[in-house]
C-alpha cells in the first residue's frame, strides 16, 4: 500500500570511513572497545587507514557520535571511534541487491543481499540516525504454502525487527522485545520497491 503524500524513502548510511587524526603531532587513531573515551584501546590505526562502518550511536551526555568499525580481516577486529577521527563515506546498497526498500511514518527500511548473505538497515527518520546497519537478517519459512506473505527478521540489542510483505501489496514493519515479545513499534510501509517486492 502506498501513500502518495509521503516522500520517496531515502537512506544515507555510512558504510566506509577513513581514519584521520585530530592532533598535529600524532598520526595514530585510538580504536576503543566501546563508544567512550573511558573504554580500553583495542587497536591503534594509522591516519588514512580505511575501515568498514558497522553501526553508529550517540551516547547520552556525549556531544560526539561514535562509529563501530571493522579495521582488519579477523572476525574480532572491531572497535569504536569518535566522529572527529573518521571521515565517513555515505553509500547505499545497489538497487540490484535491494530485496525491499520502504518507508514508514518514522523509519526507512532496506533488506538487501550481499555476497550470499541477507542484511537489514533501519534508519530513524525523526532522530536522523542509523538504528541498524548491515545486521544479518533471516528469511522466515512459510508455514502455509498458499500464504502470500514474505517475512524477514533481524535481531539487535534484544529487539527483533520484522518485515513482512505481499509482493506489489501490503508491507508491515514491527519491532518487538526479543525476550518477552512486547511490541515496541508497529507501522505500515509505503512507497515500497525492490526485486522481491516487485516479483510475485
Amino acid at each position: 500500500m502506498t501513500n502518495a503524500n509521503q516522500p520517496e524513502p531515502q537512506q544515507n548510511i555510512p558504510s566506509e570511513g577513513v581514519l584521520k587524526t585530530n592532533s598535529t603531532t600524532i598520526n595514530t587513531v585510538n580504536i576503543r572497545s566501546g563508544p567512550s573515551l573511558n573504554r580500553s584501546i583495542v587497536h591503534q590505526g594509522q591516519e588514512g587507514d580505511k575501515v568498514k562502518v558497522l553501526d553508529q550511536t550517540k551516547p547520552a551526555g556525549d556531544t560526539y557520535a561514535w562509529y563501530k568499525v571493522k579495521y582488519g580481516s579477523e572476525r574480532d577486529d572491531l572497535g569504536w571511534v569518535r566522529e572527529d577521527v573518521i571521515e565517513i563515506t555515505y553509500t547505499n546498497p545497489s538497487p540490484a541487491s535491494t530485496l525491499i526498500l520502504f518507508a514508514t511514518n518514522s523509519k526507512t527500511v532496506r533488506i538487501y543481499s550481499e555476497d550470499g548473505e541477507i542484511y537489514m538497515n533501519v534508519y530513524d527518520n525523526r532522530a536522523e540516525k542509523t538504528e541498524l546497519y548491515a545486521v544479518e537478517a533471516a528469511r522466515l519459512p512459510k508455514v502455509d504454502p498458499e500464504d502470500k506473505w514474505k517475512s524477514y527478521v533481524a535481531i539487535k540489542d534484544n529487539s527483533a525487527y520484522y518485515v513482512r510483505f505481499i509482493p506489489f501489496g501490503e508491507v508491515d514493519f514491527i519491532i518487538n522485545n526479543a525476550t518477552n515479545g512486547n511490541i515496541l513499534l508497529q507501522e505500515k510501509g509505503f512507497r515500497a520497491s525492490g526485486s522481491e517486492y516487485q516479483t510475485n
